[in-house]
């Protein structure tokens, strides 16, 4: 069978990609693929001490598979740790927690395949991240750093 996709393969060193702030002290996230076409991202989430993911929403489908670490979503009675995988149905509303030392930082990798809605306690949007809004934090950040922004759009 031929190759379905318009782009060729491509690969990506996270070590060449710099760590951007997510919004949330302690929380960063780099970068490994963004398709403003699909609207979909792929990066991956360091939260050190104790750093909070604010109170969000997913309109479509997460996945998430944790590297190091471990945390837990306050509205939920699990927790992730090395090696778990994580499903997120679309309408999901979470605060991500990070369970982590002084010493160790969380680092999960997600695909996330559609809009965020950052929401307030009383449930109104306060922010919408979607591909465009991370390619732009991601360039901008690049610029400001005398970064060269490496080639991760596909």
């Amino acid at each position: 069978m031929g190759n379905l996709h318009p782009v060729a393969d491509a690969l990506v060193r996270a070590a060449d990609l710099p760590w951007i702030p997510q919004g949330s002290a302690n929380v960063w996230f780099k970068p490994l693929r963004i398709s403003p076409h699909t609207g979909s991202w792929v990066n991956l989430l360091k939260v050190a001490r104790s750093g909070v993911v604010s109170r969000h929403r997913h309109l479509s489908e997460v996945e998430g598979w944790v590297i190091q670490g471990r945390w837990h979503y306050e509205e939920h009675d699990w927790q992730a740790e090395p090696g778990s995988y994580v499903y997120e149905p679309p309408g999901d509303v979470h605060t991500l927690v990070a369970d982590v030392t002084d010493e160790e930082a969380m680092l999960t990798l997600f695909a996330i395949h559609g809009p965020i809605e950052y929401v307030t306690e009383s449930g109104d949007v306060a922010y919408v991240e979607t591909a465009e809004t991370k390619l732009k934090r991601y360039e901008d950040h690049c610029r400001e750093h005398g970064i060269a922004a490496q080639p991760i759009v596909f």
